[in-house]
């Protein structure tokens, strides 16, 4: 389970961020193993040493991903591009073979955030090489053990546009223009139908009530709080995906400089506490909120909030980090 959301601010610059929220630790905390979540920086023009795909990086990137390894959960590049991956049930893989047979490249699911941040300059890009590739039916190598996660993608750049990749077509991609939003399951389409079964939400409150026939409703508390009433409030990725569409585009009028701030207070209303969604079948286990990054796409920086390898367990990281000497 994880979310992502877009704020643009006064100025016209855009905020990007995304959750991370898995039931196996991404901090070696879990009793069934743990994945080292790290902060990772890839410079521009180097080989990468990659499981599947072979390519030259052509920009700088830094984002969260897994220790010893080019793999990125979420990042930004020098250009300012910035995107991530999510789990998506649906998702698809091919054989080398039939991707071959259809003009596609194969990559491996879990280096594919890494490929577009490295070698796109903007979505425009992004979507040029959605089209070049596949995703390989083939586990990632990592821990001596072979891993493969469902997923989907979603990138934004800071001229605001975005776009959402979903390899749902038997390996290849399908893509949509991100709304400014994502989540999980179902596939985004489904999404952007449901989001119209809430087209009566706004963010006023009552303080007069409300006519029914010659009946006056008084509303409680003299009306405050109903603004979005009605919005879900439980955990599942449609309610989640409804939350960070209509908290993000209800905001009051922000500054850039408080970009950072407000992009964090909006992913309040998606955060998971630990213990609310426990797998019945391993009680141990529960779905939470792992970490939470958040992308300044003017400035090509990151602030990421989580538990990341090489710090002690209790501590917290909020951190900068410049692309422009990686880029050099």
């Amino acid at each position: 389970m994880c979310s992502s959301m877009t704020i643009k601010s006064l100025q016209g610059d855009i905020f990007w961020g995304r959750t991370m929220d898995y039931n196996t630790s991404f901090f070696h905390e879990s009793p069934v193993g743990g994945v080292p979540g790290k902060i990772v920086s890839l410079p521009a023009n180097k080989a990468l040493p990659t499981q599947s795909a072979k390519w030259t990086t052509k920009y700088a990137a830094v984002g969260v991903g897994i220790d010893q390894s080019t793999a990125l959960f979420d990042g930004v590049n020098s250009e300012g591009l910035a995107g991530d991956l999510q789990v998506l049930v649906e998702c698809s893989w091919a054989s080398a073979d039939s991707l071959k047979q259809r003009g596609l490249k194969a990559i491996k699911g879990e280096e594919f955030v890494t490929l577009a941040l490295t070698t796109c300059k903007n979505v425009d890009e992004v979507r040029a090489l959605a089209g070049e590739y596949g995703l390989l039916d083939e586990p990632y190598e990592f821990g001596g053990q072979g891993v493969k996660i469902p997923l989907h993608y979603t990138f934004v750049d800071p001229s605001g546009k975005g776009i959402v990749v979903e390899p749902t077509d038997h390996g290849a991609f399908k893509l949509y223009d991100s709304i400014g939003a994502m989540t999980n399951s179902p596939e985004y389409g489904w999404h952007e139908t449901n989001l119209r079964n809430y087209v009566s939400l706004n963010d006023n409150n009552y303080p007069k009530g409300s006519e029914l026939g010659d009946y006056h409703i008084e509303p409680i508390e003299l009306g405050t709080g109903y603004g979005m009433f009605g919005l879900p409030g439980d955990y599942t990725s449609p309610s989640r995906f409804l939350r960070a569409m209509f908290v993000s585009r209800n905001l009051d009028p922000f500054n850039s400089k408080d970009g950072i701030r407000v992009l964090y207070n909006a992913f309040k209303t998606v955060l998971i506490p630990q213990g609310l969604g426990r797998d019945p079948q391993h009680q141990v286990l529960t779905d939470y909120t792992q970490y939470w990054s958040g992308y300044d796409l003017t400035k090509k920086t990151i602030w990421a909030c989580g538990r990341f390898s090489g710090l002690s367990p209790s501590s917290y990281l909020a951190l900068t980090v410049f692309l422009r000497a990686l880029s050099s």
